[in-house]
């Protein structure tokens, strides 16, 4: 059976005496590591969570402000393509009109040498014909 004497309070006595030395000696500052490492680990999370976050932001913001920079290039370059080609299309008129003025003194200047020229074979082949008319005279008279 189960007796009550001075060795079991004897035991029972040092096993709470070593349960007490125990406790603060080995699990007290164990215990101690181990809620200053969760309290590290969640501190650490918790930062990284914010980090995350900012970093989403800022990813955000950025692709915002890139997408609101290419809208605005493409508008610059728009803009420069429309003014380019109307200055090309005014200078394409400006060269059509002086070719078209250089094409037509050109023109007119053929047409007056033409006109000499003209003229200048009429008068020649009148002369050329009084020439042959005398000719055939003086020959006719002298004949």
């Amino acid at each position: 059976m189960l007796e009550f004497n001075a060795t079991l309070l004897a035991a029972m006595l040092s096993f709470v005496v070593f349960i007490m030395i125990m406790n603060a000696i080995f699990y007290r500052p164990v215990l101690n590591i181990i809620k200053r490492r969760d309290d590290y680990i969640n501190t650490n999370y918790n930062k990284s969570k914010e980090f995350e976050h900012t970093a989403q932001t800022l990813s955000e913001q950025r692709d915002s402000e890139i997408a609101a920079k290419q809208k605005d290039c493409r508008m610059m370059f728009n803009k420069s393509v429309e003014v380019a080609q109307k200055a090309n299309t005014e200078r394409i008129q400006v060269v059509k009109e002086e070719s078209n003025n250089t094409i037509q003194v050109q023109k007119d200047e053929l047409n007056i040498r033409a006109k000499e020229l003209e003229q200048s074979v009429e008068s020649s082949l009148a002369g050329d014909l009084a020439q042959v008319i005398v000719g055939k005279l003086t020959k006719d008279i002298a004949g």
